[in-house]
Protein backbone atom coordinates (compact mmCIF):
# COMPACT_ATOMS: atom_id res chain seq x y z
CA UNK A 1 0.00 0.00 0.00
CA UNK A 2 1.42 3.40 -0.93
CA UNK A 3 1.38 6.57 1.16
CA UNK A 4 -1.23 8.27 -1.04
CA UNK A 5 -3.68 5.46 -0.47
CA UNK A 6 -3.02 5.37 3.28
CA UNK A 7 -3.55 9.08 3.92
CA UNK A 8 -6.53 9.18 1.56
CA UNK A 9 -8.25 6.37 3.47
CA UNK A 10 -7.37 7.90 6.83
CA UNK A 11 -8.60 11.35 5.81
CA UNK A 12 -11.96 10.04 4.61
CA UNK A 13 -12.32 7.77 7.64
CA UNK A 14 -11.50 10.73 9.87
CA UNK A 15 -14.35 12.81 8.48
CA UNK A 16 -16.93 10.02 8.86
CA UNK A 17 -17.98 10.93 12.45
CA UNK A 18 -18.74 14.51 11.34
CA UNK A 19 -20.85 13.24 8.44
CA UNK A 20 -22.67 10.78 10.72
CA UNK A 21 -23.42 13.42 13.36
CA UNK A 22 -24.75 15.82 10.72
CA UNK A 23 -26.79 13.10 9.03
CA UNK A 24 -28.40 12.02 12.28
CA UNK A 25 -29.08 15.63 13.32
CA UNK A 26 -30.65 16.51 9.99
CA UNK A 27 -32.81 13.37 10.30
CA UNK A 28 -34.11 14.66 13.64
CA UNK A 29 -31.99 12.51 15.94
CA UNK A 30 -30.33 14.63 18.63
CA UNK A 31 -28.68 11.94 20.73
CA UNK A 32 -27.17 8.49 20.31
CA UNK A 33 -27.13 6.28 23.35
CA UNK A 34 -24.79 5.49 25.05
CA UNK A 35 -22.58 8.33 23.77
CA UNK A 36 -25.04 11.18 24.25
CA UNK A 37 -26.06 14.32 22.37
CA UNK A 38 -24.66 14.75 18.86
CA UNK A 39 -23.46 18.36 19.06
CA UNK A 40 -21.16 17.90 22.09
CA UNK A 41 -19.97 14.61 20.58
CA UNK A 42 -19.06 16.35 17.31
CA UNK A 43 -17.40 19.22 19.20
CA UNK A 44 -15.28 16.81 21.23
CA UNK A 45 -14.30 14.88 18.12
CA UNK A 46 -13.58 18.15 16.30
CA UNK A 47 -11.19 19.22 19.05
CA UNK A 48 -9.28 15.95 18.56
CA UNK A 49 -9.18 16.46 14.78
CA UNK A 50 -7.91 20.03 15.05
CA UNK A 51 -5.26 18.77 17.49
CA UNK A 52 -4.25 16.08 15.00
CA UNK A 53 -4.05 18.49 12.06
CA UNK A 54 -1.98 20.99 14.02
CA UNK A 55 0.27 18.09 15.01
CA UNK A 56 0.77 17.33 11.32
CA UNK A 57 1.90 20.92 10.86
CA UNK A 58 4.30 20.52 13.79
CA UNK A 59 5.75 17.44 12.10
CA UNK A 60 6.08 19.36 8.83
CA UNK A 61 7.93 22.16 10.62
CA UNK A 62 10.23 19.78 12.49
CA UNK A 63 10.94 17.70 9.38
CA UNK A 64 12.12 20.61 7.27
CA UNK A 65 11.85 23.99 8.97
CA UNK A 66 13.72 25.82 6.21
CA UNK A 67 11.11 24.98 3.55
CA UNK A 68 8.01 26.09 5.45
CA UNK A 69 8.71 29.84 5.24
CA UNK A 70 7.19 30.64 8.62
CA UNK A 71 7.00 28.89 11.95
CA UNK A 72 4.21 26.32 11.81
CA UNK A 73 4.77 25.49 15.49
CA UNK A 74 3.60 28.96 16.47
CA UNK A 75 0.88 29.31 13.82
CA UNK A 76 -0.71 25.93 14.55
CA UNK A 77 -0.47 26.51 18.31
CA UNK A 78 -2.40 29.77 17.98
CA UNK A 79 -5.13 27.98 16.03
CA UNK A 80 -5.30 25.07 18.47
CA UNK A 81 -5.31 27.22 21.62
CA UNK A 82 -8.13 29.36 20.20
CA UNK A 83 -10.18 26.24 19.43
CA UNK A 84 -9.43 24.75 22.83
CA UNK A 85 -10.48 27.96 24.63
CA UNK A 86 -13.70 28.06 22.61
CA UNK A 87 -14.34 24.43 23.56
CA UNK A 88 -13.64 24.95 27.27
CA UNK A 89 -15.14 28.40 27.78
CA UNK A 90 -17.82 28.68 25.12
CA UNK A 91 -21.03 26.95 24.21
CA UNK A 92 -21.14 23.91 21.96
CA UNK A 93 -22.17 26.19 19.09
CA UNK A 94 -19.15 28.46 19.67
CA UNK A 95 -16.86 25.41 19.86
CA UNK A 96 -18.20 24.05 16.55
CA UNK A 97 -17.94 27.45 14.85
CA UNK A 98 -14.34 27.82 16.02
CA UNK A 99 -13.53 24.34 14.70
CA UNK A 100 -15.14 25.10 11.37
CA UNK A 101 -13.01 28.26 11.13
CA UNK A 102 -9.87 26.40 12.24
CA UNK A 103 -10.36 23.68 9.61
CA UNK A 104 -10.52 26.34 6.91
CA UNK A 105 -7.47 28.19 8.30
CA UNK A 106 -5.45 24.98 8.48
CA UNK A 107 -6.46 24.14 4.91
CA UNK A 108 -5.29 27.61 3.90
CA UNK A 109 -1.92 26.88 5.48
CA UNK A 110 -1.82 23.59 3.57
CA UNK A 111 -2.59 25.43 0.34
CA UNK A 112 0.37 27.71 1.02
CA UNK A 113 2.54 24.66 1.82
CA UNK A 114 1.48 23.05 -1.47
CA UNK A 115 2.24 26.17 -3.49
CA UNK A 116 5.65 26.30 -1.78
CA UNK A 117 6.35 22.68 -2.73
CA UNK A 118 6.37 21.42 0.86
CA UNK A 119 3.40 19.08 0.43
CA UNK A 120 2.14 17.32 -2.69
CA UNK A 121 -0.86 18.34 -4.76
CA UNK A 122 -2.43 14.95 -4.09
CA UNK A 123 -2.12 15.43 -0.33
CA UNK A 124 -3.64 18.91 -0.59
CA UNK A 125 -6.54 17.65 -2.70
CA UNK A 126 -7.20 14.88 -0.20
CA UNK A 127 -7.15 17.41 2.65
CA UNK A 128 -9.44 19.70 0.65
CA UNK A 129 -12.00 16.93 0.13
CA UNK A 130 -11.92 15.90 3.78
CA UNK A 131 -12.12 19.50 4.98
CA UNK A 132 -15.02 20.25 2.64
CA UNK A 133 -16.96 17.27 4.01
CA UNK A 134 -16.14 18.22 7.60
CA UNK A 135 -17.10 21.88 7.13
CA UNK A 136 -20.37 21.01 5.37
CA UNK A 137 -21.16 18.46 8.08
CA UNK A 138 -20.47 20.89 10.90
CA UNK A 139 -22.57 23.52 9.14
CA UNK A 140 -25.39 21.01 8.72
CA UNK A 141 -25.17 20.03 12.36
CA UNK A 142 -25.26 23.70 13.41
CA UNK A 143 -28.31 24.32 11.22
CA UNK A 144 -30.05 21.31 12.79
CA UNK A 145 -29.47 22.55 16.36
Amino acid sequence: MNDQRIYSILAMAGVTPFVACAGFALAGVDSIEPVGPLAPLAATYGLAIVSFLTGVHWATQIYDRHQTGFNLLVASNIVFVAVWLAFVLGSTTIALLSQLTALLLLLGIDRWLMSSGVITTHYYRTRSAATTLAVLSIAGLLLAL
